[in-house]
């Protein structure tokens, strides 16, 4: 599938082996956190926002040894460079939680230093051509000028987001598989085995652009955002929610074993 799954087929133990390039494969857990501060926030649109429900389904995490400058989606949905480590289990993220939460599957990688994460907006396979998975749903309050607008959104990422190429000569041009894609999220990390990686996702950066004066007022007191493309307010939520600076950071914590903690407790 990628680099990094061609690096593990080639392995024997995990811990005991080293790839040909001399990086030291490794295992680790992972887990997302939320922003509790993002209950209350003021968008720089001017909106005072109240969250009471903010849940995200991320698909999988994966790490790259590159960092593009000026990456663009012009065929592919993978970044150019080697991917450094990966984390294929799904989970459904309270982003208002500080506590963590674990994947279902623990990660593997290397300990190379990775400079680009990705986090996939999909319950399976990334290329399907449908996917009625709910990515994003958020429920809440905004006011702004004595105004009110009690909002809820529920968005999915499958045939409601296809878009045309842009070139009729090059059909695959803007396939799906881009629309689920966040990347190129900037990292700075070296992980180590048996660590911890977590994914930080802030829902408040999901609204930096919503101008919530522009939502449908059918079906008003309570404002849906539209599951597609429509309006300048469901427009800028999506755009905010695969949004690869604000939304999402990644971190990792390394974790002393036993016998690491007894020989440093000797010393």
């Amino acid at each position: 599938m990628r680099n990094l799954a061609l690096l593990w087929a080639a392995t024997c133990l995990l811990g005991s082996c080293v790839s040909s390039t001399g990086e030291a494969l490794i295992e680790f857990e992972a887990a997302a956190v939320g922003d509790e501060a993002s209950k209350h926030f003021m968008s720089p649109l001017g909106y005072e926002v109240h969250l009471e429900k903010a849940h995200i389904f991320i698909g999988a995490l994966y790490l790259n040894q590159s960092a593009p400058g000026n990456y663009t989606w012009e065929t592919s949905c993978v970044l150019p460079g080697i991917y450094s480590a990966e984390v294929r289990g799904g989970l459904k993220v309270d982003a208002l939680k500080e506590e963590r939460q674990v994947f279902p599957v623990k990660g593997r990688g290397t300990t190379e230093p990775s400079r680009a994460g990705e986090i996939w907006l999909s319950s399976g396979n990334i290329d399907a051509a449908n996917d009625t998975t709910v990515i994003l749903e958020v429920k809440g309050e905004a006011q702004k000028e004595g105004r009110r607008w009690p909002f809820e959104a529920q968005l999915t990422i499958g045939q409601n987001r296809v878009e045309p190429p842009s070139n009729p000569a090059l059909p695959g041009s803007n396939p799906l598989c881009r629309q689920r894609i966040v990347t190129p999220i900037p990292v700075e990390l070296e992980l180590k085995n048996q660590g911890l990686l977590i994914v930080k996702v802030v829902p408040s950066a999901w609204f930096d652009r919503v101008d919530f004066s522009t939502l449908s007022e059918e079906g008003a007191p309570v404002y849906r955002f539209e599951d597609r493309s429509a309006g300048q307010a469901d427009n800028a939520l999506y755009s905010g929610l695969r949004a690869h600076r604000g939304p999402y950071h990644f971190s990792f914590e390394e974790r002393l074993n036993a016998a690491t903690k007894t020989r440093e407790a000797a010393q």
